[in-house]
């Protein structure tokens, strides 16, 4: 019945002008425009899928999924509901009326339209769904530790107005092992972010043995960059950098002059508007990088010192068995101010209720190399052996050794006065 009514209205529409005798088709096309629904409705069905593993596969790498995707998915998912709809309707029409066949054959068309326009969306994002993990995300910028210092707050502020000083490229910070530069120039970054300084920050580890093809791959994970097989890694790395755009790379843990432009970052006129931020216990790598501001992260004040010693230690400071005789802050001071030292032992600290245990550590921190915390200070101590390997000469680590041994108010000059046959021993007169 239906394909000789089709053909009486196909006779009738010859007769007809062109924009009537459309209309007529949609008539004359009933049967073929709901089978095209069909057919392109199960391709649809299958890009879905494919697209769905492809964001399930992004998101368990922690990938950020591109809005045209999951805008596309959920536009995809309305459809198809209303096409099924559309055709369960046509299957249970039981009657033969032109009109209902004319609205129902026209929206199958329009259907049609549609699912072609989404399988060729698809075509534009299938091979990348997704972004990389954003770098305000990286592990590597967290700074879960930091303490707003008074003593740091004026060094903290001319590192930040060094960032948004426009004239300065390559800034400084330095200060010996565990003193808490890694910490602070991450605040750096994190506030010039904040305050829309920077459009990109990243940050990298040197070490004291730079490995320059692993410092360019961790640049260019943090910058969403490709590096070709057999290309040219440090130009296309200074390419990225050398942008419009304000990027602040932080280069921790600096042992010794690094060539900059040898890695990839650009640095003097040429710069664009890349800056960079060094940390290094010595203050003479920084000059010789051409850092033309640099700033020192000295100790923390006794009062800031046992403020982050109760802060990590916890209530048990405030135990009348362990406060008795000024335990906590006896073993405080024998943190010397390092915030990483402090941070270790009173951690270490915070469930030991005996006295005879703080009795203990206080003990272990004032020989020359606690064994009792060595599992968990080795990292700690091994760098500053190493600050003390890297000194040039037997008559600078006597006076480091010696120096060591000062009260902080001391000078070498007062200590030799004292003992002049000691200082002629030692080589330092």
């Amino acid at each position: 019945m239906e394909e000789t009514a089709g053909n009486a209205v196909l006779e009738v529409g010859k007769g007809l002008s062109a924009p009537v005798r459309r209309q007529f088709m949609y008539l004359y096309n009933y049967k073929s425009n709901f089978d095209d629904l069909k057919k392109e409705i199960g391709k649809l069905k299958d890009a879905r899928e494919e697209v769905k593993r492809k964001v399930v596969a992004a998101q368990n790498n922690v990938e950020t999924i591109k809005q045209q995707v999951e805008d596309w998915q959920r536009d995809v998912d309305s459809i198809i509901v209303e096409a099924e709809q559309l055709i369960q309707e046509k299957t249970n029409s039981r009657c033969f009326n032109l009109i209902t066949c004319y609205k129902n054959s026209r929206k199958a068309s329009k259907k049609v339209e549609a699912v072609t326009e989404f399988l060729q969306e698809k075509e534009t994002f299938i091979h990348k769904v997704s972004f990389p993990t954003t770098r305000e995300d990286n592990i590597r910028l967290k700074n879960k530790d930091y303490e707003e210092f008074e003593s740091r707050l004026s060094t903290l502020k001319g590192v930040l107005n060094a960032v948004e000083d426009a004239e300065v490229g390559i800034i400084g910070v330095y200060g010996m092992g565990g003193i808490g530069k890694t910490t602070l120039v991450k605040e750096v970054g994190q506030q010039a972010k904040k305050k829309q300084l920077l459009d990109e920050l990243v940050f990298v580890e040197v070490s004291d043995k730079p490995d320059t093809k692993k410092i360019q791959d961790e640049l260019a994970n943090q910058l969403s960059l490709k590096f070709e097989p057999e290309g040219e890694r440090a130009n296309k790395l200074y390419a990225r950098l050398k942008t419009d755009k304000k990027i602040l790379v932080i280069l921790d843990n600096i042992w010794e002059q690094l060539n900059l432009e040898a890695l990839g970052i650009p640095c003097g006129d040429d710069r664009g508007g890349c800056k960079v931020l060094l940390t290094a216990r010595d203050l003479n790598v920084l000059p010789s990088m051409d850092s033309v501001k640099y700033f020192q992260v000295g100790f923390l004040t006794e009062e800031e010192a046992w403020s982050l010693f109760k802060k990590m230690a916890g209530d048990i400071v405030d135990q009348t068995i362990i406060k008795r005789d000024d335990l906590p802050n006896d073993v405080c001071k024998e943190c010397r101010g390092l915030p990483i030292v402090i941070t270790t032992i009173a951690r270490a600290l915070r469930n030991k209720r005996l006295r005879s245990q703080w009795k203990d550590a206080l003990r272990e921190l004032k020989m020359p190399s606690p064994t009792k915390f060595a599992g968990l200070l080795e990292k700690e101590y091994s760098k500053i052996a190493l600050s003390y390997n890297y000194l040039k000469g037997d008559e600078l680590k006597r006076t480091f050794l010696i120096c060591s041994l000062m009260v902080n108010d001391t000078t070498i000059s007062s200590m030799i006065a004292a003992r002049p046959s000691a200082g002629r021993r030692d080589g330092l007169v």
